[in-house]
């Protein structure tokens, strides 16, 4: 490496180091210049379409009724929420909260969609993990009422491995005694009460794992 005795020589060289690469940090200063506008662009939009789809999500939610949870009003806010902003936090909130009420009115086959695009909606990089999750617990509840066993596990299977959530392991082994297959349903049953504290929780494990040494 050369040395420089003066500032001035030091100075010349870095005017001169510029100078040779000055194409190289034009195309530097370019790309950085176009991520900033980009970025800054992106979160406006997304708080641009947030806002929208929470003045439709009020809409929505004013509309609804235990009575008539699916009436023109709310059909149509719901529906305008999931088309135009189904990748808002609101439009999923939307999906659960109506799911969630169809199944306890026992429209099963209705809410079940819900929760199927629940699912799809918030998975991937940018989805909700949360409500993902809801998801995939709901849609194995109503698919073990409807006796669909191997689509609980397909479902349950996406779960995280090192996911040790009591409800998880007991839905699969519900799934799991549905298919006969009572060895593996055992080991689930046995992972759920070794990671509940809840006593009620115990106790219906219990039940279900004397029910299969039978």
């Amino acid at each position: 490496m050369a040395e420089y005795i003066t500032d001035e020589e030091r100075f010349s060289a870095l005017v001169n180091f510029f100078k040779d690469h000055k194409n190289t940090f034009l195309m530097i200063f370019l790309i950085a210049s176009i991520a900033l506008i980009s970025s800054l662009s992106y979160k406006s939009y997304t708080a641009s379409q947030n806002a929208k789809a929470a003045e439709i999500y009020d809409a929505w939610f004013s509309s609804i009724s235990t009575e008539a949870l699916l009436n023109a009003d709310s059909d149509d806010h719901f529906n305008k929420l999931q088309k135009k902003y189904s990748r808002t936090g609101y439009a999923q909130l939307a999906r659960m909260v109506r799911g969630s009420s169809l199944a306890k009115e026992g429209q099963l086959d209705v809410a079940l969609e819900d929760f199927y695009d629940l699912l799809d909606a918030s998975s991937g990089l940018f989805g909700n993990k949360m409500l993902n999750s809801v998801a995939k617990i709901n849609i194995s509840r109503i698919e073990l009422s409807n006796n669909n066993f191997s689509n609980v596990l397909e479902v349950l299977e996406s779960f995280n491995a090192n996911n040790e959530h009591p409800l998880v392991y007991e839905l699969r082994g519900d799934a799991l005694a549905g298919l006969n297959k009572n060895s593996l349903a055992l080991d689930q049953y046995s992972l759920a009460l070794q990671n509940t504290q809840n006593e009620s929780e115990k106790s219906i494990l219990k039940m279900k794992i004397n029910k299969l040494k039978k």
